[in-house]
């Protein structure tokens, strides 16, 4: 499981089905784990039957790893366990375990939430995808925002079924219909009682402290890695690799977080160091490196992924912004011929918004090599 962490309270209205529950913003691992506490909860001895378990986790990609958990809800809840997941299931479903197929353009396939009720008991969890990053993160997933509520009412959880059970509709189909239908027309109303109180102030501490506790590791390991790059840190211009751009975009899938990207490419570079020396070359990456660098903010990073190319990735930002960013920066990068003289630095740039994974770098490639000056827009 990778590294957690709470940001931070949301304002009080209330996601429909978690009645009177505060949003959160919450990075995809605290989700995670939320998810799979909730899961523990489904799975844990009684005799409080039937059961009923919904999960949406955006992606077949997220739901693979899992396979093996929602096996064994699959035999614990028989037609009464469901997943949603936008495109086709993965292979290897287990048998048994419905699978609703979700759209790009629904609500839905933003939502990542995993639901349990019984006639007596009910914990969900229910988060909304805010396409943000939380810059601090030591890789892409890691950093994924989204607005959260997570309940071990009864009754929270009664409503949430419902509303999913409403939501999914026909394409739950006639078996895990049946199945959720039964749990439902078996639920015994429960008061609330001050004692659900505690346990609300319980769940949050721990998911609190868990938070901060795992931020703090981050930041410990991102700082050991100031202090010892390796190969992600460009020893000429100080700016991160190929190697951390792999590292940073595992885990990551397609259709999910948009990335905003710019390739730029200072023309001439790659020569520099015969024409005008080595340490004429090295000051200009040091001023191309503090350009980037200044263009990025705290979600962003700067990469140098070939000899005279550098990659902006961007975490949400769309064209109207990239296009302002990549034609400052060309700007920029041209005006250190004034700082550095006798040293041109004419650069173009190529940007596009996209949701692909890998990224689409070698049709970025192939834009910049056909493109003349200024900046060309990709449409992905």
């Amino acid at each position: 499981m990778s590294e957690a962490c709470v940001i931070g309270a949301g304002d009080s209205a209330i996601m429909p089905g978690v009645a009177h529950r505060p949003s959160r913003t919450v990075t995809k691992p605290l989700l995670d784990a939320l998810a799979l506490a909730i899961e523990e909860f489904a799975l844990a001895p009684s005799r409080d039957r039937p059961m009923a378990v919904v999960g949406l986790v955006q992606r077949s990609e997220y739901l693979r790893p899992a396979l093996g958990v929602w096996d064994r809800l699959a035999a614990v809840c028989g037609d009464g366990a469901v997943v949603a997941t936008v495109g086709d299931a993965p292979d290897g479903l287990p048998d048994g375990l419905g699978h609703v197929r979700l759209t790009d353009g629904e609500d839905a396939a933003r939502e990542w939430s995993v639901t349990v009720l019984t006639p007596r008991s009910g914990a969900t969890v229910v988060a909304h995808d805010l396409e943000a990053v939380d810059g601090a993160a030591r890789s892409l997933e890691r950093g994924r925002l989204f607005s959260a509520r997570w309940s071990f009412r009864h009754a929270d959880a009664h409503s949430e079924l419902l509303r999913l059970r409403h939501q999914l509709g026909a394409r739950l189909g006639s078996r895990h219909t049946g199945g959720l239908d039964e749990v439902l027309s078996r639920v015994v109303p429960i008061p609330g009682t001050a004692t659900d109180h505690r346990y609300d102030a319980a769940a949050d501490t721990l998911a609190r402290e868990l938070s901060l506790e795992r931020r703090r590791a981050d930041a410990a390991q991102t700082r050991l890695d100031e202090l010892e790059p390796g190969a992600e840190r460009d020893p000429r211009s100080g700016l991160l690799t190929r190697a951390f751009l792999d590292r940073w975009l595992d885990g990551s899938a397609p259709g999910t977080l948009p990335l905003g990207l710019v390739l730029l490419r200072v023309q001439g570079l790659g020569s520099m160091t015969r024409r005008h020396g080595f340490r004429a070359e090295t000051a200009v990456l040091r001023g191309i490196a503090r350009l980037l660098t200044g263009q990025v903010g705290s979600a962003g990073r700067p990469v140098r992924v070939g000899r005279e190319e550098f990659l902006l990735l961007l975490p949400g930002a769309d064209v109207r912004s990239l296009a302002a960013a990549a034609q400052r920066l060309c700007e920029t990068v041209a005006g250190l011929a004034a700082v550095f003289p006798f040293v041109p630095t004419p650069s173009h740039a190529v940007i596009t918004r996209t949701r692909h994974r890998p990224l689409p770098l070698e049709e970025m490639w192939a834009a910049l090599d056909d493109a003349g000056t200024g900046v060309t827009l990709l449409r992905g």
